[in-house]
């Protein structure tokens, strides 16, 4: 008799799509206003998953208070931090894309 595995099933890559069977409360908290481009704007022919519009993403940042930040695709080009901005640098694969912290001293 095999033993019972407990810990989480392993996620890969492909599996990363939202499911919309299952509610996510969270949602209002990434709908944020701001400039974002159309979700046609982005050219997603080389990437391996497609987004839709609300899918949720992770965004390294460089600089500022935040590490990474969650958005829901297209994700907002500026973010309001209150020592400065963060702004995306999103040409390139999505995978490099990235929020580029601007103080506001500068």
């Amino acid at each position: 008799m095999k033993p019972q595995c407990r810990g989480p099933p392993s996620v890969g890559r492909r599996d990363l799509v939202h499911n919309e069977r299952v509610p996510w409360r969270g949602a209002r908290h990434l709908n944020h206003p701001g400039p974002r481009h159309a979700p046609e704007w982005y050219d997603q022919s080389n990437e391996a998953t497609v987004l839709t519009e609300g899918d949720r993403m992770f965004i390294a940042c460089e600089g500022g208070p935040s590490q990474s930040r969650l958005e829901m695709f297209p994700p907002r080009l500026e973010v309001e931090e209150r020592e400065g901005v963060y702004v995306l640098v999103d040409d390139g694969p999505r995978d490099e894309w990235r929020y580029v912290f601007i103080p506001r001293d500068v």
